[in-house]
């Protein structure tokens, strides 16, 4: 959905001709910066606008985010399935619990027996979602669906390798690489250490 990319163009969140260490220790010369969405509420709210109207035919009862992006999502997604299904669509989130994604303050209750939505912001291995879907599983939820509002490997990242109904607004791809076969690396590209997990890095190669 060019409409998407052309939101996060224009909120400054796709940057590029750069060299970015991704959450997953990947290389690559593009980053999406979704942190630069959420702080224009009008865009990230028509993003979710978009992500309900997606998800409308999952009929969930439950949507549920990872922190911190996916509180956000899952709340403004929740919100607008409840208007167009016409009952009270829950959003909760799971957060960081001993370096994985946990469901805290209770939230499992939520989930068990009941049907789960999933919404994350970008893909690009599907690591973190698969981590969702086991945790809903665990708690006794069904996974109706994924919806991602990007998805930078398309090739990978789909419904056969979740197991369940996948569906991205927007497929972006974006070239990825082992820090051991990374042209950039090899051709001298300085690691930004602004943005992504570039100065993390760094500091394990010393």
């Amino acid at each position: 959905m060019d409409e998407v990319i052309n939101i996060l163009k224009k909120v400054g969140a796709v940057l590029s001709n750069d060299h970015f260490v991704g959450t997953s220790g990947l290389h690559f010369d593009t980053y999406v910066n979704k942190d630069f969405l959420y702080p224009h509420t009008e865009d990230t709210k028509r993003v979710c606008e978009l992500m309900a109207e997606n998800a409308k035919a999952f009929n969930p009862d439950v949507v549920v985010g990872p922190a911190l992006g996916g509180i956000i999502l899952s709340q403004w997604t929740a919100n607008f399935l409840s208007a167009s299904l016409g009952r009270e669509i829950l959003g909760v989130y799971t957060e960081k619990k001993d370096g994985a994604q946990a469901f805290t303050r209770g939230y499992d209750s939520f989930i068990t027996g009941k049907k789960i939505l999933i919404v994350e912001d970008i893909t690009t291995t599907g690591g973190s979602v698969i981590q969702l879907i086991n945790l809903v599983k665990d708690a006794g939820g069904e996974v109706c669906g994924v919806l991602v509002m990007l998805n930078k490997n398309p090739k990978l990242v789909n419904g056969e390798l979740m197991g369940v109904p996948f569906v991205a607004l927007s497929d972006y791809e974006v070239a990825t690489y082992q820090p051991e076969n990374c042209p950039l690396c090899k051709n001298g590209v300085p690691v930004n250490t602004k943005v992504g997990h570039g100065k993390k890095f760094l500091e394990s190669q010393k």
